[in-house]
């Protein structure tokens, strides 16, 4: 229906894991590249996590397409299995023939083991990946452990990768399940979008599916991102539904108005719904899903309904207020000619690094503050945050509908009820409240990398760049953490990295990225690190 209306080959927001319109966000890669490395590792496994909804299906399908042809993979959909039969259908996934009357754990393993060892004799590999295992129950879980126990004098005949929600890795912490826990070589956790990025995610499946010109108005997109939470699933979901009221009602674009209406059929307003917990609700996933599933048919009547007797909310209509919350106040006029448009705001914040330029060049302002030795940092929150972050931000600004691209803020500088913010002509102090009050909540922060590697430290990465991470640790008088010669990533490192975590209120997962190593400089206090001002009383 709403494909042609709009220049699309296809409606491209569909719920499958299209690997056409696969997105790779930064993490998005980050996560590609540990499963690429983890399927090289010799046994032990890897640990995906994320919300429902985040890309872990995406991820885990874009990574099958680029296996070796020397590696065999047996995917187990559906672990909601006992421990006979879950070995009965990896046995299945591998093409190993099993007699109905020889299923005992013994056989099956024995089977298995003989399999694995004349794939070892061909020089090919073998991989099992567990979708939803979350679900495994934990003497499975410890079944599978021992699998890891077949091996040869030399090598691990078998890798395994668990994909599942968030209660996977607290199900992992369990005294019980240890030493599955302490296998896991690679842990990786997928989050959901940032503002930036759920607009450039839906730019992207638009320009796949053949869009010229974005149909979603800037503040279309801002409320995308505030009802979805920047779930990849929920984007989908009500991009799809406010696309077809768009073309059922014949507007050229969709507007804030239409995402409102379409986020309230499908179960919320925009910005309650971000209000929620963190994560994703499973009800309102499938309350969503069998909404989209009710067709076009009936949505159009609904909405023409609606329409017939009353027009639609929006900034160039009135009519019914419950359509569409009333839109973001104006900014105050401190802020307003503070505010600046990305590449600008953020030389403003390369100069507290003590990087001057002129002008950013062609492409996104993170790729090119890369080619500076910095990284960027993306997150949501409040200014207890950016606080805990102590480094100068960018801070966009809730968008205003006349605004022709979004505003962002630098902030330069914080204490207790005021903040200092980098304008053009010099600093400006606005209480904190105000600030608040015009910020969106998503901010940018710089940081700097470690000198070697990547910007993630963990097992498997170059020993310079691990014996550097222990040098930083050492460095931390709390930890009494004192090994730095040991080589490799050993558990002794882990667990100190672990205590440094939790002592920051960060998330112990045992891997040295970003709030990690941001965390990490503020308390060695590296020199060359920008840090947020005090702002005098």
């Amino acid at each position: 229906m709403y494909p042609s209306y709009f220049g699309l080959s296809e409606p491209c927001f569909s719920i499958a894991p299209d690997p056409r319109y696969l997105f790779l966000s930064a993490q998005h890669r980050e996560a590609l590249a540990h499963l690429v490395y983890g399927a090289g590792e010799q046994g032990g496994f890897v640990l995906l996590t994320g919300e429902v909804g985040t890309g872990k299906t995406t991820v885990c399908r874009a990574f099958l397409e680029q296996l070796p042809e020397h590696v065999e993979v047996a995917l187990i959909l559906n672990p909601c299995l006992t421990a006979s039969e879950l070995l009965v259908t990896v046995c299945e996934e591998f093409g190993i023939e099993i007699a109905a009357g020889e299923r005992s754990l013994k056989r099956l393993v024995d089977a298995l083991n003989q399999y694995l060892l004349a794939l070892h004799a061909e020089g090919r590999r073998a991989l099992l990946i567990i979708d939803e295992a979350q679900n495994l129950r934990p003497r499975v879980l410890e079944q599978i452990r021992l699998l890891t126990n077949l091996e040869t004098s030399t090598h691990k005949l078998l890798q395994i990768f668990l994909i599942g929600q968030p209660e996977l890795r607290r199900m992992l912490a369990r005294a019980q399940l240890r030493q599955v826990d302490q296998r896991i070589t690679a842990r990786v956790h997928l989050h959901p979008f940032d503002h930036h990025e759920t607009s450039a995610y839906i730019g992207h499946r638009l320009a796949v599916a053949g869009c010229e010109r974005m149909p979603f108005t800037a503040m279309a997109l801002w409320r995308i991102h505030r009802w979805s939470r920047g779930l990849p699933r929920l984007i989908n979901i009500l991009c799809d539904r406010a696309l077809l009221g768009a073309y059922v009602s014949r507007h050229p674009r969709v507007d804030a108005g239409i995402v409102a209406r379409a986020a309230r059929e499908l179960g919320g307003d925009p910005v309650d719904h971000h209000d929620r917990s963190r994560g994703a609700s499973p009800t309102l996933v499938v309350g969503a899903v069998l909404a989209v599933a009710l067709g076009a048919a009936w949505w159009g009547m609904d909405w023409l309904g609606a329409r017939s007797s009353q027009p639609l909310a929006g900034p160039d209509a009135s009519g019914d207020a419950e359509v569409v919350e009333p839109l973001p106040r104006r900014l105050p006029e401190a802020l307003r000619a503070a505010a600046a448009t990305e590449p600008e705001a953020m030389l403003r914040l390369l100069r507290r690094w003590g990087v001057e330029l002129e002008a950013l060049g062609e492409g996104a302002p993170c790729a090119r503050v890369a080619t500076l030795g910095l990284r960027c940092e993306s997150g949501r929150g409040a200014l207890a945050v950016l606080r805990r972050l102590d480094r100068p931000a960018l801070l966009a600004v809730e968008p205003e509908e006349d605004a022709p691209e979004a505003r962002y803020l630098v902030l330069t500088g914080l204490r207790r009820g005021t903040a200092l913010i980098d304008g053009p002509e010099g600093a400006v102090e606005i209480p904190t409240e105000t600030l608040e009050r015009a910020w969106s909540g998503d901010f940018v922060v710089l940081w700097q990398p470690p000198p070697v590697g990547g910007a993630v430290i963990g097992p498997g990465d170059e020993a310079e760049a691990i014996r550097w991470l222990r040098r930083l640790l050492a460095e931390v008088p709390e930890l009494g953490f004192s090994d730095l010669e040991t080589p490799g990533f050993d558990p002794v490192l882990r667990k100190a990295l672990e205590r440094f975590q939790r002592s920051q209120g960060l998330e112990a997962d045992g891997l040295a990225g970003a709030r990690t190593l941001i965390a990490l400089h503020n308390q060695v206090d590296l020199p060359g690190i920008a840090r947020l001002r005090e702002v005098s009383p």
